[in-house]
């Protein structure tokens, strides 16, 4: 992707203060971001769920990309 395909940038702190995130705060000295949408999806054991394993995903420094979070059949 180049400069002339980006319409607009959005911060992440814009995005919390709009309300499209939610920062959950830090776990294992990284920043837990949800989006709105996730929280409404999911239940409280599904987005901790979902927590653990994008966490143990950085801890191996593998990239979010590279497998899928599925919580109760659910792609998260």
């Amino acid at each position: 992707m180049n400069k002339e395909d980006i319409i607009s940038v959005y911060t992440r702190e814009e995005a919390i203060a709009d309300g499209i995130i939610f920062n959950a705060g830090r776990i294992a000295n990284r920043e837990v971001d949800l989006t709105t949408n996730l929280i409404e999806q999911l239940d409280k054991y599904e987005l901790t769920k979902a927590i653990v394993e994008g966490l143990d995903l950085a801890r191996h420094f593998r990239q979010p990309d590279t497998k899928e979070i599925v919580v109760n059949g659910k792609k998260v």
